[in-house]
């Protein structure tokens, strides 16, 4: 025969009356007491059930931590990779070497991070019962979170549990529900504040001694170790209160409510709340256990102090799919070019600003593996295998569909768009001519709406279109971040960067493919009407070309009517040597080609600017034309640029093609008008010693043959090489532009 005493500490003593002498056994139990936020319940656990409870939250937070550790080996190797000179092999191919092995950890670690959530998808297992909250099932993966009344070395500590792993058995008591205020939970209050717009408003705080009311109510019901621990640990309450607090005013967005609900939990503990409390991989090395060095730390913070706690939002820069960008691949027509192959159009990046909240933000930190450390963050898919080139570690081809999403791992990367919930930034492209560290120039902006008016007509994964008196991009989820992205969005290209950024991507774009039209990422319609807007631009300035709106072509036709607007073209390629043309597709060149060979009766004598003339010019016909025309070619490329230009000479890009060759001769013939040397003979008295004087005008005909000798058969570097993206265009030497009249005297009937 036994007794059990029970002691406040939850240890218990056994009196055994077997025999006539008594034997005292002590059993410790370790009692623990957890309070969950949401559903506003205290949770009490004996000392299985609490190792349990440890022992879980330590494994899901070591399963984050190794990934955020990943995560930012794999942000250091790209950074130093970056810096890299092409010449410097040795140490190229070692840090590839180690950005493999990282991508591998990143894998891995994503991977066991995903099974250990898999059963725990929205539609399925989460289970019933107070601890979670019914809209759950339909918002999130089930995430419990905790705060443990005893708190930890670094203040508040955050127990994380898988929902189908609390026990039915688990002993709870919920708060009062008769005293549940207005904001809906009984320990929030409403307090005032002034706005940075100098305005009062209000919004929740947490009321620690309401809190503590609260939970004292409780007391009678409570097991005596309960009530202690509850009293010993009433200080957790006011640091619990103080930190959610002081989040408040970092939120990116205005917020009134704080969050409790299953999305706030989730994100939470993504940005790491839990793993603060274990083992910080901002702070240390964990994979050998040492504190990181000052150094180390300088300039990163973890990316729980960028949480905006109690609203669970947080605003950061995405670089999709990482800083290095994502090289762009078109296949190439072996009909057009030898051999085929792939061409590499360029490299894109995508900087996006987010808020991130509720399930957006958490499948950002588990999905997809976003490293987010202060307001920066960066993406990196998942079976990310670095290419052999340093900072360029994905290659796509954009023609092709997105690849299938792979279930489990689905993410809308643009799911801010479709829910109006702050996704703004911008597309970039590495642009050959900046000379910057980063080279990265501003392409396009997240148009308005967005989501709504992307992924219409988009067979591939980019597409280039003209609308409204702008140029729409759009992007599938899959080019930003590969197997798992979602999705599609699109971006703005308005005003001067129509000409400043757009045009220069497009003509590298089709210089790298060797000229060929990509027709795969956009109609014909639009690309000749991309054709229209260096000409326009040229006869009268950018605003011509978004007033022209749809009706480009027809703003285009109606210019070539204007004797004025032909001249105006002519002499801007005169004043920028050509510059004006720079950035402009081959059909572009061949119209601006054939509005200066057209003549009539008005040209022949009623338009002096056609026939101006240098200083060392004399004589000849249609002098100015003749320059425009060479200096038209000043950034030709290749002899396939040159013969794609002669295809074309027709004023209305698209609506003419004939045989280079031909198109030449009309050139050709334009240039020799008035060219035929001349002679003049000379009394002695006028030029003693002279017998004749012969003027020869200028050889703008031999020097446009003399030009297209000179070209490379097709751009400098054969398309797709590794270089052939971030190589600027060259320039035609000058001396093949240059003509001027030449004067020839004779003496006795022999040069002098």
């Amino acid at each position: 025969m036994s007794e059990r005493i029970e002691k406040w500490d939850g240890s218990y003593t056994t009196m055994t009356k077997s025999v006539p002498t008594t034997k005292e056994v002590y059993v410790p139990s370790y009692p623990r007491l957890y309070f969950h936020p949401d559903s506003e319940t205290l949770l009490a656990l004996d000392q299985d059930d609490a190792h349990a409870l440890e022992q879980e939250s330590n494994m899901l937070n070591m399963l984050l931590a190794a990934r955020m550790d990943a995560l930012q080996r794999i942000e250091e190797l790209t950074n130093t990779c970056t810096t890299l000179r092409w010449s410097q092999h040795l140490e190229r191919d070692q840090h590839q070497y180690l950005l493999r092995k990282e991508y591998q950890h990143l894998d891995e670690a994503c991977g066991m991070l995903r099974t250990a959530l898999s059963a725990l998808t929205p539609a399925t297992s989460l289970p019933n019962g107070a601890l979670v909250d019914e809209d759950s099932e339909k918002n999130a993966i089930g995430i419990m979170e905790l705060i443990e009344i005893r708190g930890g070395k670094r203040g508040v500590k955050y127990i994380y549990v898988r929902s189908d792993k609390i026990k039915h058995h688990w002993r709870r008591y919920p708060l009062n529900s008769s005293e549940q205020n207005g904001d809906g939970k009984r320990f929030l209050k409403t307090v005032a504040y002034t706005a940075e717009d100098g305005q009062t408003h209000t919004r929740q705080a947490i009321d620690p001694e309401q809190l503590i009311s609260q939970l004292t109510k409780l007391k009678p019901s409570l097991k005596t170790w309960e009530a202690t621990l509850l009293d010993r640990h009433s200080g957790v309450w006011g640091q619990w209160a103080q930190a959610f607090n002081d989040s408040l005013p970092h939120s990116p967005n205005p917020v009134s409510r704080m969050a409790f609900d299953a999305q706030a939990q989730l994100l939470r503990w993504v940005y790491g709340a839990g793993v603060k409390c274990l083992i910080n991989p901002f702070e240390i090395d964990i994979r050998t256990g040492k504190r990181k060095a000052v150094a180390e730390l300088s300039g990163k913070t973890s990316a729980y102090a960028n949480l905006a706690l109690a609203a669970a939002t947080s605003s950061a820069k995405l670089y999709l799919p990482d800083r290095s960008g994502v090289k762009i691949c078109y296949p190439l027509d072996p009909a057009k070019i030898p051999g085929g192959g792939t061409g590499i159009l360029g490299t894109l990046r995508f900087d996006l600003e987010l808020t991130l909240a509720g399930s957006i933000g958490a499948s950002l930190g588990i999905e997809a593996s976003v490293s987010i450390a202060t307001d920066r963050a960066r993406g990196l898919p998942v079976k990310a295998v670095p290419g052999d080139i340093p900072g360029f570690w994905r290659e796509v081809d954009v023609t092709k569909p997105e690849n299938e999403i792979i279930p489990g791992s689905e993410l809308s990367v643009f799911a801010g768009a479709e829910t109006s919930a702050n996704v703004s930034g911008t597309l970039m492209w590495l642009n050959p001519d900046d000379e910057t560290t980063d080279n990265y120039n501003i392409l396009a902006k997240v148009a308005v709406g967005a989501a709504a008016q992307a992924g219409v007509g988009v067979s591939g994964q980019l597409k280039f279109s003209w609308l409204n008196g702008k140029v729409r991009i759009e992007v599938s989820g899959g080019l930003c971040w590969g197997t798992g992205g979602k999705g599609s969005i699109s971006f703005d290209v308005d005003g001067p960067a129509i000409m400043n950024d757009f045009m220069p991507c497009l003509v590298y774009m089709l210089r790298n493919a060797d000229y060929i039209q990509l027709m795969k990422l956009m109609t014909s319609e639009d690309y000749y009407r991309f054709c229209a807007i260096p000409l326009l631009a040229g006869m009268y300035s950018i605003n011509r070309v978004i007033d022209a709106g749809e009706k480009i072509t027809d703003a285009l036709r109606q210019s070539w009517e204007s004797k004025e607007a032909r001249v105006r073209l002519m002499e801007n390629i005169l004043h920028t040597a050509g510059d004006c043309l720079k950035f402009a597709p081959p059909e572009s060149k061949g119209a601006a080609i054939a509005s200066l060979i057209e003549t009539n009766i008005w040209d022949e004598l009623a338009s002096p600017a056609s026939h101006s003339e240098t200083p060392c010019e004399g004589g000849t016909a249609f002098s100015a034309r003749k320059r425009a025309i060479i200096n038209t070619l000043r950034w030709v490329q290749s002899r396939r640029e040159y013969e794609n230009i002669m295809q074309h000479l027709s004023k209305i890009p698209g609506e003419g093609k004939g045989d280079w060759q031909a198109g030449e001769q009309r050139v050709i013939a334009f240039l020799a008008k008035g060219e035929t040397p001349r002679s003049w003979g000379y009394a002695g008295s006028l030029l003693p010693g002279a017998q004749n004087i012969t003027i020869k005008p200028g050889h703008y005909a031999e020097n446009l043959q003399a030009l297209y000798r000179y070209l490379p058969q097709a751009p400098n570097i054969p398309p797709g090489h590794i270089y052939m993206s971030t190589l600027p265009l060259r320039e035609i030497l000058p001396s093949y532009l240059y003509s001027c009249t030449q004067l020839i005297t004779t003496m006795h009937g022999k040069p002098p």
